[in-house]
Parts: C-alpha cells; structure tokens; sequence
C-alpha cells in the first residue's frame, strides 16, 4: 500500500517543525517566504494532498457566514435564494459552516445600513450579499476590506478590486435585458413602440436594473431599421392597485403604438393585474421569475415570457462557493454566470419538473 504521507514527514525533510508545516497548509500565521517556498517544494515533491476537511473537523473549526438578502415576506423572489441558502447549509453544516440572516424591508435603505453596521460589528468569516443599492453597498464592501472580511456577492454585481472579493454569481444583467428585447422583437412591427418598466424604489441607485435597460435599449439601437420607439419609465408604488391602473392608462393613450412591455423586475403579476381590468389591446408582455403568481399568469397565457435567473442556485451557490474557499481551501472562480432560461406556457411545467427534480437533489 502506498505509504500515507504526514505532516511530521514533510517537516523532517524541510527541516522545520510540525507547526510551521501546520500554517503553511492551513495558511495561517507568519512564515518567511523562502520557508514556505521549500515546504511547498517538499509537499510537492512528496505528492502530498492535504485533507483540510478532516483538518476543520479535527480541529472542531466553525465558520460564521452573514448573509445579507432583502425580507422574503416583502417579495416572494427573495424566498428562493434563501432557500438555496438553507439547502446548501444543509449539505455544510457538519463541516462547522454556520449562518446568520439580516434580512431588510423592500427600499428601506436605512435598515440596510443598519443591518450592514451589525454584520461588521460581528465575528464573521465571510459575507454573501445581494448588493441591491449601489452606493450604500460599496460603502459597506469598503468597510469589509478594512477589515479584511471576505465578502461575495449574488444577484447583483458591483464591480470590485479589492482581493476581499470572491466572486459573484448570478445573471448577467445587461444580457438580460437584451434577451428580453429580442424576445419582444419576435412579436412587434417595424414602427412600434416597446417600454421597459420598472417597478421598483430607487430605480437609478440599482446598478442590475440600469443594466438590464442599457440591454434592453442597446437591442433595438443595433437594428435602426427596424425604427422602434423605446420608451423608458418606472412606477414606485405598483402594490397601489388605483394609483397603477391610473399610470397604466396614462401610458397607454400616451403611445398608441405601445406593442410590447418588458418589466425587469418580478413584479409583471403586479402589470397583469390592471391590465386584465382595462378594455385594452393584447400586450406582449416580459418579465422575470418562476413565482407562484407570475406562473399562474403565464399558464393562462397573460405573460408570454419569463426570464428565469435561477434564484434558488444563486443562494446554494453563494453558500458552496464560501464552503469551497474557507473550509477546502480552493480557489474559485471570480464570475459565475448563471444561464437566463426563457420560459413560456408550452414550456413550464417541463422546466418546473425538472426544477423540482434539481431541488431534491440538492
């Protein structure tokens, strides 16, 4: 049998002790570079290939992950990354990975920041974010980096230098946008007129959102002779059913050549519901995400598009990939881009099967 190869063997023969081999496999500790460079040739050279799993159990290690996401009670996407979230520390928790969830209301800046000062007031090994508000989450990363607390990021992506950053996983949000206008294209006239709405607060300090309009509009400037009119707007309060409806008409007699609407966020339900009160013409209508109410709509076949950003492996990614880096100690990949799955009535039960499929496996 192949003889199994110890630390105390790698110390002899780099002519060090136990301990220094110790730090430089757990990386931990000061060690001079050229020590470390001959135990490193030494764990080379002997083939060796450390079991740093088997390390955190032994040494009975746990990890204290935050995880900052928007309330799930105030919008029914956020339930699934956090079940992603739960289901991977399913899969981790005997390997000491704990986690704690802030969670703050929908457009609520300041519980944000509050929920921020405590995560960095904390004992945290590591951060999965969603970074929703642009400056406010920068503010926050800064603040990790002095620090030195590991943060990655999902959903959203804000670009970061800083080697605090991880990596990010998620949907290409300019990509995004331009799927959801090539999937209106499909269904419009050359001279009509699309409008990318966005139901959401704060539209303008969310970077995702603003890409996944540049997407959008960039599509239809890529084919002027098509001569589509793209109209840009955006509603706060699309939850005040009166006060919608009344925008809703407005904009309708306002572009009579209004052909097609993509919403960017997974509130199209909230657009299905006033208009199915209007005596209006047939929309083609996009958005975002397998929720219960947008499904309910697309099978009775009131949205003919849903872009799927996988949210539950955004949340049991996030998770696995802090497992990856803390506790086994790899390098993982800075980018992880998730595929944008077109959905529509033909099609969803198949995806949903199959999605069900995914989650008892995970």
């Amino acid at each position: 049998m192949k003889k199994r190869i110890r630390i105390i063997d790698i110390a002899e023969k780099a002519g060090v002790s136990k301990g220094t081999v110790d730090r430089v496999i757990h990386k931990r500790g000061h060690v001079s570079p050229d020590v470390k460079e001959r135990i490193l040739a030494v764990m080379k050279e002997l083939n060796y290939r450390p079991n740093v799993i088997a390390s955190a159990l032994a040494y009975n290690k746990s990890w204290k992950i935050a995880a900052l996401l928007p309330n799930p009670a105030d919008d029914a996407f956020w339930v699934q990354p956090k079940t992603g979230i739960l289901k991977a520390l399913n899969f981790t928790s005997d390997y000491g990975m704990e986690v704690d969830f802030y969670h703050f209301p929908d457009a609520d800046k300041q519980t944000f920041q509050n929920c921020c000062d405590q995560i960095l007031a904390g004992s945290y090994d590591a951060v999965l974010i969603a970074p929703l508000y642009y400056e406010e989450s920068h503010q926050f990363l800064n603040e990790c980096d002095e620090l030195g607390l590991k943060y990655f990021l999902f959903n959203t992506f804000l670009e970061r230098k800083d080697p605090n950053f991880q990596c990010y996983i998620g949907q290409d949000s300019y990509q995004s946008g331009v799927l959801a206008a090539k999937l209106l294209d499909f269904g419009i006239k050359d001279g009509d007129a699309v409008m990318v709405l966005h139901l959401e607060k704060g539209v303008y300090n969310a970077k995702h959102l603003l890409a996944k309009e540049q997407g959008f509009q960039n599509y239809f400037i890529e084919h002027p002779n098509r001569n589509i009119q793209i109209i840009k707007t955006s509603f706060e309060e699309s939850t005040n059913v009166a006060a919608f409806r009344k925008f809703i008409n407005y904009q309708l007699k306002s572009y009579p050549n209004l052909k097609g609407i993509f919403v960017t966020t997974s509130r199209i339900n909230h657009l299905v519901n006033v208009l199915s009160d209007m005596q209006t013409k047939k929309l083609k209508l996009v958005g975002f995400d397998l929720i219960p109410d947008n499904l309910a709509d697309l099978r009775a076949e009131k949205i003919d598009f849903l872009i799927n950003q996988n949210p539950v492996k955004q949340g049991y990614l996030g998770i696995l990939n802090i497992f990856e880096h803390l506790v086994r100690k790899k390098e993982i990949l800075k980018i992880q881009h998730l595929p944008l799955d077109v959905v529509m009535q033909e099609n969803v039960s198949y995806y949903l099967e199959a999605d069900q499929h995914i989650h008892m496996m995970i």
